[in-house]
């Protein structure tokens, strides 16, 4: 992402000679090459790595109190998100103040944090390290709010409509009517006695879940009927041996 930002930041500046996206990335990297859209990288990593450590223990932290139940509560979530991002925001201004340095200047003298912290005080002081914090702080709470009320919301809504409901009845009827040859009326079959299935329509199984229901209907392939029965009937029948 951080050629995107070196030419939001660009186009941000005032009297920008950029008139659009395209435009930007051509002249930079015309001008300047690659290493442009680069040269705050590391700048960028050492933002982001106390900023979110910061952000996430605010947060946790600020649920402690808005939310001593843990249960989801939208106004805790995002009050908590509001305050991690604005505290998280406040404390890496002066990083911040660093990166849109190396982003914006055209020349590319400066071309570290080291350096970036250097011209930053020569510029503007103690002081510079902190411009622009209000705006900073404005832009992460709204941004922090929704990113942790979003999050918040989708695991409610995922542990509260687990897939349970989804199941497969299955038969509990006879599939068959069986014969069995028996050398007399009272003897009883044996297991290794011949077993004539006769053809016979097999119970219909529903899948019964989330969207409805789906029902089939099968015949035996030996069954004599089984295109009248077809024609017959109003479901879909389906070959089944």
């Amino acid at each position: 992402m951080n050629p995107a930002e070196v030419v939001k930041q660009r186009m941000q500046m005032y009297n920008s000679p950029y008139s659009s996206v395209l435009q930007c990335l051509r002249l930079v990297y015309k001008t300047e090459g690659v290493p442009a859209f680069y040269r705050s990288y590391t700048t960028q990593l050492t933002m982001n790595i106390p900023f979110q450590s910061i952000h996430f223990m605010v947060y946790e932290f600020a649920q402690k109190i808005t939310n001593k139940d843990g249960k989801y509560n939208p106004s805790a979530h995002m009050v908590s998100g509001a305050l991690a991002g604005a505290i998280a925001a406040a404390i890496t201004t002066p990083l911040d103040v660093c990166k849109t340095l190396l982003n914006t200047q055209q020349g590319g003298q400066t071309t570290g944090l080291v350096q970036a912290v250097k011209t930053v005080y020569r510029l503007g002081g103690a002081a510079g390290y902190f411009r622009g914090i209000q705006a900073r702080v404005m832009f992460q709470m709204p941004s922090t709010a929704i990113c942790w009320s979003t999050y918040e919301f989708f695991k409610y809504f995922l542990s509260q409509n687990k897939f349970d409901d989804v199941r497969l009845v299955s038969p509990s009827t006879v599939l068959a009517e069986t014969e069995p040859t028996m050398k007399s009326e009272s003897a009883t079959p044996s297991t290794s006695e011949k077993m004539t299935l006769k053809p016979r329509e097999l119970p219909a199984m529903s899948g019964a879940g989330l969207y409805g229901s789906i029902s089939f209907n099968t015949m035996h392939t030996a069954d004599t009927h089984f295109n009248n029965r077809r024609k017959d009937s109003g479901i879909l029948d389906m070959s089944h041996t």
